[in-house]
């Protein structure tokens, strides 16, 4: 009974279950009335829990992801610590996979979105301050941001049905045209179906080939 409290009470105060192998990707809780997102706690948490995890041994890590998006440099940290592990990941989002948690879901080699969650993309937002030479370098690399994150869904989209069968010869160029095509228009929304369809995602929980938690975990 004890080890039980003490896994349960790992879960909920670090995120993380060692026994199972498990990450709890999510905002800390805070007295506020608004999810803070992916913040610099968030990203410190996980990178702690994934590196301890992937020195034990290189068994495959599941992550349990609930996120609404959030600061591009701290989601950033937890994509480069997910794509730079010797382990075999698998995130599942549950809810949303928006704005910058849907960038983190492509750094996982297995991708699963729950059956009532959605996928959403778009432009970063900016605040500037200070004189125009300041203003001026944050639009450059916010320019570069953009870049690395329409990199990101092209390589996912390459592999997507969606451009295969819409496309004659898919190329980076295409893909990358369309998908900002979409986000001119707005924040662009997939369910999770359609998420896979474009090739966001490797799967939906729940259905034949993702059967459950556990026959997703081990089965590379």
């Amino acid at each position: 009974m004890i080890n039980h409290i003490d896994v349960v009470s790992d879960v909920h105060t670090y995120g993380l279950d060692i026994k199972n192998r498990e990450i709890y990707l999510h905002s800390y809780v805070a007295n506020a009335e608004e999810d803070p997102g992916v913040d610099y706690r968030m990203a410190s948490t996980f990178i702690k829990n994934l590196r301890m995890l992937d020195t034990i041994n290189q068994q495959p890590i599941l992550v349990h992801m609930h996120s609404i998006g959030g600061s591009w440099n701290d989601g950033m940290a937890i994509y480069d610590s997910i794509t730079t592990a010797k382990s075999y990941i698998t995130i599942i989002a549950y809810g949303q996979a928006e704005s910058m948690s849907s960038i983190v879901l492509q750094a996982a080699d297995k991708r699963i979105m729950t059956p009532n969650s959605y996928f959403m993309c778009h432009f970063g937002s900016i605040a500037c301050n200070g004189n125009y030479l300041d203003i001026h370098n944050a639009i450059v690399q916010e320019k570069k941001a953009t870049d690395i994150m329409l990199d990101i869904y092209i390589q996912s989209a390459m592999r997507g049905k969606y451009f295969k069968e819409t496309m004659m010869k898919p190329s980076e160029q295409k893909i990358r045209n369309f998908i900002k095509k979409k986000m001119k228009n707005g924040d662009w929304y997939l369910s999770a179906d359609e998420t896979v369809y474009y090739g966001f995602a490797d799967g939906v929980l729940s259905t034949r080939k993702f059967k459950d938690i556990d026959s997703i975990k081990y089965d590379e």
